[in-house]
């Protein structure tokens, strides 16, 4: 055979291979269907974005999308098929009626990421002809191939990160190098692990280690969704845990009938904070630096103009077009630059059109809402930080320098020292009462004020003396603060044996049986302090008010809780004399416990305030 012919039929061949593979694609595209589940901001209920998921698989032969990819990465279309399926995904996403402002999260596998010509290198390609650009797109990387990532994986992921498109890491914590690819790919969001989430809020190891990962994320410039949430419960941890969206049942099901969109829900919506916190985030709007902002598809002439304009400022936040903050442009950076230029001037001219995206440092980012102390945990974590961007919903508002957060911490401790009870170190009576006006006010969640008091103090103290006496009030106020957690909450030390503990969301229930794990914790751990013949016999002797000698148990303590409906409001004083009935009441209950739900004398409609 001639070679002429020879190469011929080669030719067909790989005509013949091509076309089959584009037959498979094409029939695969047109199988598939995608649903869309909501990713919901965890204080506002508002829909953050959209994860397009795969549908109808079994028409294919494939149970899961990991053996679709799998079969299209085995016959060499994997990168034609993610292109594809991503026009699908945008086409689909372009329909839902509420998409307009969200974002679409689009999985993506990662396998030969960005070799030879590659499509998914240009996915933005597909985004005009749907009116979207690439800061409105997530590509969802999973740990489940690390291993057949390499540098051109890494050069691939760094490319579209400059296009502008966002990147999350799927399923954190499955694998064992999460972490390094969190270091390597500065992800913009970090999807937790179902396995972390799965009764996070009985768990508290998983707890400890869902709000590790969101301190790291939060310090590295990340966003932490809670995927797989399925219960209130859940949400709640995840909630008190520093996430900062949610994904899972809990919220939605995936669903494909594009009706189904809506724009947020309202049973993820969080306990509204007032009193301190509204005081602590006055404070930080007080001293945010309303930094202007350079585009992060701005050239560097664009920057330096910025930095001309206004001499005193040294970093120039960039945000895409959602007004989300991408990171940071030091001055130094720029001027590194410019320097380390020749002096041709069409050189010079050259390095100012050259886009900025590869000189965006990462910064630490946190909402408005933020406490302080988390604020300052998250700048001390980082390295060579000039401060923190803060956002609300997401989107810049300012920039809180170091110098500023350090002010706001001072004013917070000098205010607390001098309202702090100085034995047990909790806030004293004025912010006790500063709480119950403020759980006073209306909200769409249950509030419950849960009072302590001692049982047989008095002649524990006249046998043992004061200092025994102060010991027992430091132990409860240590397992008080141990029992009491999570935002939302409030413990105070009214005075002497007086306790107090404040919710502002929560069920009732679930709050009187931990109430109740406190007293039994207290009582068991109180008895170490006395005699063992007290101890042994369960009581002590000594003299009542009346002057006569009686027997006494053991230290105990009483609890009674006062529980306001949701959307209503009652006067503090009102509250005050319902609870001291309501202590009377506890002191004779078998159980030393007594709960009661106020019938408010004004019901409010809180959507019109």
């Amino acid at each position: 055979m001639s070679p002429a012919v020879q190469t011929s039929l080669d030719n067909f061949d790989q005509l013949r291979e091509i076309a089959a593979r584009g037959l498979a694609v094409n029939h695969i595209v047109n199988s598939v269907t995608y649903a869309f589940q909501p990713i919901v901001d965890l204080g506002s209920g508002v829909v953050y974005a959209y994860e397009a998921l795969v549908r109808n698989l079994d028409e294919l032969g494939f149970k899961y999308p990991e053996q679709l990819f799998d079969f299209a990465f085995n016959a060499g279309v994997l990168p034609e098929l993610e292109y594809r399926l991503f026009e699908k995904a945008l086409a689909d996403f372009c329909h839902l009626p509420m998409a307009r402002g969200t974002k679409l999260f689009f999985n993506i596998d990662g396998r030969d990421l960005g070799q030879g010509d590659d499509p998914r290198m240009k996915l933005d390609d597909a985004l005009p002809q749907f009116g979207l650009s690439p800061s409105q797109i997530c590509l969802e990387l999973s740990e489940r191939h690390k291993d057949a990532y390499s540098d051109i994986t890494d050069h691939a992921l760094s490319n579209l990160r400059q296009r502008g498109f966002l990147l999350a890491l799927d399923d954190f914590g499955r694998g064992f190098s999460d972490l390094r690819l969190l270091h390597d790919i500065s992800p913009d969001h970090v999807k937790i692990d179902r396995f972390f989430l799965s009764s996070i809020d009985a768990d508290p190891r998983r707890k400890m280690f869902v709000t590790t990962v969101a301190n790291l994320a939060h310090v590295l410039g990340a966003r932490v969704v809670a995927e797989g949430v399925e219960t209130e419960r859940e949400y709640k941890a995840c909630r008190d845990a520093g996430c900062d969206m949610i994904q899972g049942y809990y919220v939605a099901r995936p669903f494909i009938e594009k009706s189904e969109a809506k724009l947020f829900y309202d049973h993820i919506r969080g306990p509204i904070f007032g009193g301190k916190r509204q005081e602590e985030e006055t404070r930080i709007r007080n001293e945010l630096l309303e930094l202007p902002t350079v585009p992060f598809d701005a050239s560097m002439r664009d920057l330096l103009d910025l930095f001309v304009s206004d001499q005193d400022i040294s970093v120039i936040p960039v945000v895409d077009s959602s007004n989300e903050p991408r990171g940071l442009i030091h001055e130094r950076d720029l001027k590194a630059y410019l320097y380390a230029g020749g002096s041709d001037e069409d050189d010079y001219d050259a390095a100012l059109d050259l886009p900025l995206r590869s000189f965006v440092r990462s910064c630490p980012i946190a909402d408005i809402d933020s406490n302080a102390d988390m604020l300052l945990v998250t700048f001390a974590s980082s390295l060579n930080s000039d401060g923190i961007l803060i956002t609300q919903n997401f989107r810049y508002v300012g920039f809180l320098s170091a110098t500023s957060l350090l002010k706001i911490i001072h004013e917070k401790r000098l205010e607390e020292a001098q309202d702090q009870n100085p034995l047990t170190r909790l806030p004293g009576n004025g912010a006790v009462n500063r709480f119950i006006i403020d759980a006073a006010r209306p909200r769409n969640t249950m509030r419950h004020l849960c009072y302590f008091d001692f049982d047989n103090f008095k002649p524990f103290n006249d046998t043992y003396g004061y200092r025994q006496g102060d010991r027992a009030i430091i132990l409860f106020g240590e397992l008080l603060q141990r029992h009491v957690t999570g935002s939302g909450t409030f413990r105070g030390h009214i005075g002497g044996d007086d306790f107090f503990a404040g919710f502002l969301s929560g069920d009732q229930t679930e709050i009187a049986a931990k109430m109740l794990s406190l007293k039994r914790a207290f009582k068991s751990d109180v008895e170490s302090f006395y005699e063992p013949e007290h101890r042994e016999q369960g009581y002590i002797e000594a003299v009542d008010r009346f002057g006569s000698n009686r027997l006494f148990s053991l230290l105990d303590c009483s609890i009674s809780i006062i529980s306001l409906p949701p959307n209503t409001t009652m006067h503090p004083d009102q509250l005050n004399d319902a609870m001291a009935a309501l202590k009377r009441e506890a002191k004779r209950s078998d159980d030393g416990l007594a709960v009661r739900t106020l019938e408010a004398y004004e019901t409010v409609d809180v959507s019109k305030r």
